[in-house]
C-alpha cells in the first residue's frame, strides 16, 4: 500500500521495536537517511537498530561512531533508499513492513511504501516522515539528513535536484546542520589516494560516438596502489560527467570477486536507468547502476553496445 509521509508516520508509530536496513555498499544518501529515522525512532520511545551487510565506509565513522542502537527481540522491518529485494544483500530474505525510497521501479516487497521517484534525495522524503513524527529533531538527525541530500544531490547539481532540495536544505541549516563542514569533508576535500584513483581512471577513458559515449575502469590492482577502499570512492561516478560533450558516461570498478560494478550517468532524457536495466539493475533517469558478472574490460564493451543503443534510440 502506497502511503504519504504523514500516513507512514502513523504506520510507524504503532510498533515498538525496528530494524532499519540500508542497501549494499553503503552511501551517504542511505546512510544518512537511515541514521536519522534510527534516531528519530529512538527519540519517540522506541528500540532501533540500523544494519547492511556491508560496513557504513570510514568516510562517515565520525559520525556513526557516535551512535548506540538498541537490543532488538521483535521488531519490524524497514528498507531504506533501497529500490529492489536484492539490495538489502543478507538482509533480502526478511518481510519487510516499510519500505521508504525514491528510485523508480520499486519492488521491494513491503506492506507499507511511501516512493518519491526521482526525488534529489532519499533524505528529503525521511526529512518528512521525521517531521511528522512530531519529535523535536536535534542537530545529530539534521547532520545525518544533509550528508544525504548533499552527497545524492552532488552539492545540488543532478538533474533530481529541485525547489525540495534547497528547501530541505534551508530547513536543515535553520535547525543546526553543519552545512559547510559537511559540504566541504564530504564533497570538496579529496585524500591522495582519491587523487591517485582519478588519474588512474582518467588514463583508462574510452570515447566512442565522437565523444558522446566514455567509459571508465577503475580495478583492484589500482585501489591497492592507491591505497584506498572501494567504499571510498563515493561520487567518482561524477568524473565522466564532467567532460564536455559526453551524453553517456560509464564507471566500471571491479569489485573484489572479479565482477564488474557500472555507474550510468546519462544528459537530459537519456535514461541511465533504462540501459542498467537490461543487466538486472536500475536507478533514476539520468543516474543508475547495475553488475555485470565479468571482468571490467568484458563489461565495458557490452556497456558500449549498450548505449549506442540508448544513443540511437533502439532501446526502449
Amino acid at each position: 500500500m502506497d502511503l504519504t509521509a504523514k500516513q507512514m508516520a502513523e504506520e510507524i508509530k504503532k510498533y515498538d521495536q525496528f530494524v532499519v536496513v540500508y542497501h549494499i555498499r553503503p552511501d551517504g544518501d542511505c546512510i544518512g537517511s537511515s541514521y536519522a529515522l534510527g534516531l528519530a525512532l529512538q527519540a519517540l520511545g522506541k528500540k532501533c537498530v540500523v544494519k547492511g551487510q556491508d560496513d557504513v565506509p570510514p568516510d562517515h565513522h565520525f559520525m556513526t561512531d557516535l551512535v548506540t542502537w538498541d537490543e532488538v527481540t521483535d521488531p519490524v522491518w524497514i528498507s531504506v533508499d533501497t529500490a529492489t529485494q536484492e539490495r538489502t544483500g543478507t538482509f533480502s530474505d526478511r518481510h519487510y513492513k516499510f519500505c521508504i525510497d525514491h528510485h523508480r521501479n520499486n519492488n521491494v516487497d513491503a506492506e507499507f511504501k511511501y516512493i518519491e521517484e526521482d526525488c534529489g534525495a532519499c533524505a528529503e522524503i525521511i526529512f518528512k516522515v521525521i517531521k511528522a513524527f512530531g519529535i523535536k529533531i536535534t542537530k545529530q538527525i539534521a547532520d545525518f539528513l544533509y550528508t544525504g541530500l548533499v552527497m545524492d544531490t552532488m552539492c545540488f547539481r543532478t538533474t533530481d535536484t529541485n525547489a525540495q532540495s534547497f528547501m530541505t536544505a534551508a530547513e536543515l541549516a535553520e535547525l543546526g546542520a553543519d552545512i559547510y563542514g559537511l559540504g566541504r569533508r564530504h564533497m570538496f576535500t579529496k585524500k591522495p589516494g582519491r587523487i591517485k584513483i582519478e588519474k588512474y581512471l582518467q588514463d583508462s577513458l574510452h570515447f566512442i560516438n565522437d565523444g558522446q559515449i566514455v567509459t571508465g575502469v577503475i580495478t583492484q590492482e589500482e585501489l591497492k596502489k592507491a591505497g584506498i577502499l572501494l567504499s571510498e570512492l563515493e561520487s567518482i561516478n561524477s568524473f565522466v560527467e564532467q567532460i564536455e560533450g559526453v551524453k553517456i558516461g560509464i564507471t566500471i570498478r571491479e569489485l573484489e570477486n572479479g565482477t564488474s560494478r557500472c555507474s550510468v550517468r546519462t544528459t537530459g532524457t537519456l535514461a541511465a536507468d533504462l540501459m542498467c536495466k537490461v543487466y538486472g539493475g536500475g536507478g533514476h533517469l539520468n543516474a543508475a547502476g547495475c553488475v555485470l558478472d565479468c571482468p571490467p574490460e568484458e563489461a565495458r564493451k557490452k556497456l558500449e553496445e549498450t548505449a549506442v543503443k540508448l544513443l540511437s534510440g533502439e532501446l526502449h
